[in-house]
């Protein structure tokens, strides 16, 4: 599942990118989908095979067991139920800090690519760095003046309330 998740964030999906065609990437989607849908389906069925497996282990011993051990087997389904859930959980939050480890990934190798064409593009022109970093000074010189201005509102506040 991991291999076929890593295949798709860095290979097919840049790939699709590059091609620029709306077909690819809805494919690329499309492919995404089914892998979720097919791991929900692997997680769904292991569980299943772990819970009978599990009941078969624990049903073992019961048939032979007294009353005193009838409290001792429902403590053990409680707790095993305790711990499925607790498993159901942390399977469940593992595989969506993974699709989101892998969207992430997939959102850096897009950021990088635009930084390189902003900067081949910036390259290109020149008179573009020079405008870049006069937007860049006049964003620096509004953030001050509006910091100045918050400065002086919580002066004034705290004059006010002491005084």
């Amino acid at each position: 599942m991991s291999t076929m998740t890593e295949l798709i964030n860095t290979q097919m999906a840049p790939a699709a990118e590059r091609t620029g065609r709306s077909q690819h990437s809805l494919l690329v989607k499309r492919y995404r989908e089914i892998l979720f849908d097919c791991g929900a389906d692997y997680n769904k069925t292991s569980a299943a095979v772990a819970r009978r497996r599990e009941a078969r282990e624990l049903f073992r011993g019961a048939v032979s067991s007294s009353s005193g051990g009838d409290l001792g087997m429902e403590q053990l389904l409680r707790e095993r139920n305790a711990i499925d859930n607790s498993m159901k959980s942390a399977a469940g939050v593992l595989n969506q800090a993974s699709s989101i480890r892998g969207e992430l990934r997939t959102q850096g190798l897009g950021l990088r690519g635009v930084t390189s064409k902003m900067s081949a593009i910036a390259g290109n022109i020149p008179g573009l760095n020079g405008l870049i970093d006069k937007i860049r000074k006049k964003r620096l010189q509004d953030d001050r003046v509006v910091s100045g201005v918050v400065a002086g509102c919580i002066l004034f506040t705290l004059w006010y309330l002491f005084a």
